[in-house]
């Protein structure tokens, strides 16, 4: 898949029991700031992303298709729903424009009502969830025998000169992207491969685009903090924000010490690494990136056994 996470599309569409799937989610949501690669396609290339859904759908005789966007795009709503009027299987729910709402647990929940934790698939709740690039490559390879060759990236920040979204050959450059965009027009202080939230900083322009590459930000000094890190001061600003409903802040502690059961005890795993409580911390500690590396280490052991 074309996610953030890279998921094997064919994995994901070859459930085990197929007739029990009766939702396929076409993630339309683009929740994270800067991002509007999906935008922008389901703007000029609606029919690609509803021509994907129905490939799938042709899959599982069950299931209805729902396109999930966020409703701070009326335009995209309006343009779906125009042409998928005449489309019994289809329809268009225009989700609460938040942060994480594409997120995969949280989208299944916000269109079906559905709830699945870390030990789950979406195929545990009858759902499959692809996103708007991986279901437009879908559609081009099923019906017009074109692989996977190109994305839609979005290059942007308040360094670049001409921020806009390039449709762009898998292997292409990070530097060759800058260049098109009229280059920095002032020295960026970080750079990121993806956005803001969930994307992670590169140190090396000398980069190729992978299928998965959503975006490179660009931002200058005053984007970007720097602020020194502090001692928890029990705020519980990090619990308020959580979407995945655990304590970031005491799970970081446990990875700090590499407790992994008590890690696990306290549902570190439910954490879907949205950066939500390192955005919010007052003291600016690394929760995310903490947490984050103790997942892995987790999924790690899963894989030796």
């Amino acid at each position: 898949g074309m996610g953030g996470a890279g998921f094997p599309t064919h994995v994901k569409l070859s459930p085990k029991e197929p007739e029990k799937i009766d939702y396929v989610i076409a993630n339309c949501a683009e929740c994270e700031p800067y991002l509007t690669s999906d935008y922008r396609r389901m703007i000029e290339e609606p029919e690609k992303v509803i021509g994907g859904l129905k490939c799938v759908l042709e899959l599982f005789d069950n299931a209805k298709g729902i396109l999930a966007v966020e409703d701070n795009k009326p335009d995209c709503i309006k343009i779906l729903k125009d042409l998928t009027r005449d489309e019994p299987r289809i329809s268009v729910a225009a989700l609460k424009t938040k942060y994480p709402q594409g997120a995969e647990r949280a989208l299944i929940y916000a269109t079906t009502g559905r709830e699945i934790n870390s030990d789950m698939l979406p195929a545990d709740a009858g759902c499959v969830v692809d996103n708007v690039d991986t279901l437009v490559a879908i559609n081009a390879a099923v019906r017009y025998n074109i692989p996977l060759m190109e994305r839609i990236v979005t290059v942007t920040g308040d360094a670049i000169k001409d921020p806009c979204n390039f449709r762009v050959m898998i292997g292409t450059n990070y530097k060759e992207l800058i260049d098109e965009a009229g280059g920095f027009v002032s020295e960026p202080e970080k750079v990121i491969n993806g956005g803001p939230m969930m994307g992670f900083a590169l140190f090396d322009l000398d980069v190729p685009t992978t299928k998965t590459a959503s975006a490179l930000l660009c931002l200058t000094k005053d984007q970007v903090s720097s602020s020194k890190e502090g001692p928890c001061i029990n705020c519980s600003r990090c619990v308020e924000v959580c979407p995945g409903r655990v304590i970031p802040a005491r799970l970081a502690d446990f990875a700090a010490h590499g407790d992994k059961e008590n890690f696990r005890k306290w549902n570190g795993m439910e954490c879907c690494e949205c950066g939500c409580c390192s955005f919010v911390c007052p003291a600016k500690r690394q929760l995310t990136q903490q947490i984050k590396s103790m997942r892995k280490m987790i999924l790690a052991d899963r894989k030796k056994k």
